[in-house]
């Protein structure tokens, strides 16, 4: 029975290798970029709700302001 499997080259392991990285990167990449989309949307959120609770305090600071004052 005869070996099918011929020796691999330095140049042909280097380009497999290359390849992969090149694959492997790309997907780390494409993970980032989702990941920094769903970062940015957070800190939207986030900074939305944080105006919209200012607003409320705001409007119950006017509220405790009118009703500690004396009636003229």
């Amino acid at each position: 029975m005869e070996d099918d499997h011929k020796p691999v080259t330095k140049a042909e392991l280097k380009d497999a290798l290359g390849d992969s990285e090149t694959k492997l990167l790309q997907g780390f990449y494409g993970s980032a970029k989702s990941n920094d989309k769903r970062v940015l949307e957070a800190e939207a959120n986030e900074a939305m709700l944080r105006s919209r609770v200012a607003t409320l305090e705001t409007r119950l600071t006017e509220i405790e302001h009118r009703l500690n004052l004396p009636p003229q």
